[in-house]
């Protein structure tokens, strides 16, 4: 059975989970923007390929690009662990915004991973240093145009969330989020320190208020609710949101930080993520003699969707990827092989950028 709520995805969503869901939230379908923005500029992998699917008021920022006008993305990280392939979804995207114009802020929820009882705040915040704010700089962000800030340091973060808080009601976060009495203080004020930090790059440092765009995937949209009612409360802009498909586990599923066992890690050995395509979860048929005969489902074969989702940038050889598996040209070993090979090759270069990356953090950090 399929569940879907802000702090927990069960089961495999099909696109028909994912129509019912927009249905459900009131989120709009956003094709046709993409394709007046294809006419423009090359859109990213994702946004070609149907893997963001949905937006909430994503005019502004369409506006924004076409004219050339001032906005920002915001994406942020919980620093209790480390980057996986799944958070290349958020980050990627932001990229991309980036090189259409956007300035890019990147909130490290430190006291998410506390109040949450995922770690504390000392080894979180120690974590984000040398690990997770190296591992972003090194996927390629531009210094003057990227500010990423760790919540529990930046004094205007609680600033702005004092201000939001006097604009809601414990009623309103509880309707919204499901919280119960046995939620803890902090996970209610959190929500608000999630609110703050989306409306972050709206300060008047930043030039402030503009136009924000966020990218989250489908169970990530209470925030945005709630955002969104409160902020010309404080005389912000409501900020848009664009919706993503998850990236399957290594066994299907919702690859999750919270099971390592799911997830394929940036800091990973090559040789451990090699393996770890090579046990995945297959769309192949059962026996080599019956896939060479009926073929394969590339729609659930994770070798295949890692290549849709992160790999494989071509989208013409992506296709011949998926019509030689579909017919039985391509076996389950070879996709798998492939996107093993893909895969590693990222990982090394990746790591190598990190080491250098790891000089450069202050120049990115706000103070």
């Amino acid at each position: 059975m399929t569940k879907v709520s802000v702090d927990e995805v069960k089961g495999e969503l099909t696109d028909k989970d994912y129509q019912a869901l927009m249905k459900e939230f009131g989120i709009d379908p956003i094709d046709s923007y993409l394709k007046k923005l294809a006419e423009k500029v090359e859109l990213a992998p994702m946004y070609r390929r149907g893997i963001v699917f949905g937006h909430r008021d994503f005019g502004p920022i369409y506006e924004a690009i076409i004219h050339k006008k001032q906005f920002a993305v915001l994406t942020g990280f919980n620093p209790s662990g480390n980057i996986h392939l799944g958070n290349l979804m958020f980050l990627k995207q932001a990229l991309f915004f980036q090189s259409l114009g956007a300035d890019v802020f990147i909130p490290i929820s430190n006291d998410e991973t506390y109040v949450f009882r995922k770690g504390n705040l000392e080894d979180a915040t120690k974590n984000a240093i040398e690990n997770v704010i190296p591992d972003i700089i090194a996927l390629g962000f531009d210094e003057k145009k990227t500010k990423i800030f760790i919540s529990t340091k930046h004094p205007k973060v609680y600033e702005l969330a004092v201000k939001l808080s006097a604009k809601t009601t414990i009623s309103t976060i509880k309707a919204i989020f499901g919280f119960n009495d046995s939620t803890n203080p902090g996970q209610l004020f959190y929500t608000i320190v999630q609110a703050a930090h989306i409306l972050f790059p709206q300060l008047e440092e930043f030039d402030g208020p503009k136009h924000v765009v966020v990218p989250i995937g489908i169970d990530q949209d209470p925030y945005m609710r709630l955002v969104r009612d409160i902020a010309e409360k404080v005389g912000l802009i409501k900020p848009s949101s664009t919706y993503h498909k998850f990236a399957p586990g290594i066994f299907g599923g919702k690859m999750s930080g919270s099971k390592p066992e799911t997830c394929i890690f940036l800091n990973e050995s090559p040789n451990i993520a090699k393996n770890k395509i090579m046990k995945s979860f297959s769309g192949g048929a059962p026996t080599l003699k019956e896939h060479r005969e009926k073929g394969g489902n590339p729609d659930i074969d994770v070798a295949y969707q890692y290549l849709r989702f992160f790999l494989e940038d071509d989208d013409k050889k992506l296709k011949e990827l998926y019509d030689g598996y579909k017919s039985g040209n391509i076996t389950t070993g070879e996709m798998k092989s492939i996107a093993a090979e893909k895969l590693v090759a990222f990982l090394k270069d990746h790591q190598k950028k990190k080491e250098k990356a790891k000089d450069k953090v202050d120049k990115f950090l706000l103070h």
